[in-house]
């Protein structure tokens, strides 16, 4: 990817822009940019995967919103999303869209997470899974994600996707790096 144009993912919502940044695989990046098929043009096995995603997604929010005290709303009859699902109160947002499959023959579908925190320090955190199916515990992990990859975004700021790196890249520690311990006098 070059540093002069940067590539845009398609996110669901349209006032936060989302950059694909470095190390994230080309098959993400592909899908990260697609059109999905829609709700109408689903395959049976697509529409089981995709109700039990929002099964997952209602009960890891629903164990979010109780702990944090926040207010859900869902809207399931969008044409273009399985389901769009949105929990806040007074500090912070989560929002969640569960996009359909990208092709008629897969039942892979995409799930984005935008984490908002209120206030003095604005932040914001978005975070992608693609899977055929989702359990809570994959929501859980991808709503922490998102709560991780937070930071504070200027007015009009992309946000900026980014991969793990591969093992090669970071960096290792010796032996001799590490501190070491100071002997206690008796």
């Amino acid at each position: 990817m070059s540093a002069d144009k940067p590539r845009y993912a398609n996110f669901p919502e349209r006032d936060l822009k989302v950059v694909i940044g470095e190390h994230i695989n080309a098959t993400n990046t592909k899908l990260l940019t697609k059109l999905t098929i829609g709700k109408y043009e689903m395959s049976f096995l697509q529409q089981e995967n995709g109700s039990n995603t929002l099964k997952a997604v209602r009960e890891a929010v629903g164990i979010l919103a109780k702990a944090e005290s926040m207010a859900i709303e869902t809207d399931e009859k969008h044409r273009e999303y399985l389901g769009i699902t949105k929990a806040g109160n007074a500090e912070k947002i989560v929002g969640l869209w569960i996009l359909t499959p990208f092709e008629l023959t897969q039942s892979a579908h995409l799930i984005w997470c935008r984490w908002s925190e209120l206030g003095n320090t604005a932040k914001t955190g978005v975070a992608f899974k693609v899977n055929t199916k989702f359990t809570a515990d994959d929501i859980a992990n991808l709503i922490r994600a998102a709560q991780k990859n937070a930071v504070s975004l200027a007015a009009g700021e992309a946000f900026t996707l980014k991969g793990n790196p591969p093992p090669r890249f970071q960096k290792k520690t010796t032996a001799s790096a590490l501190p070491v311990a100071e002997a206690v006098p008796a």
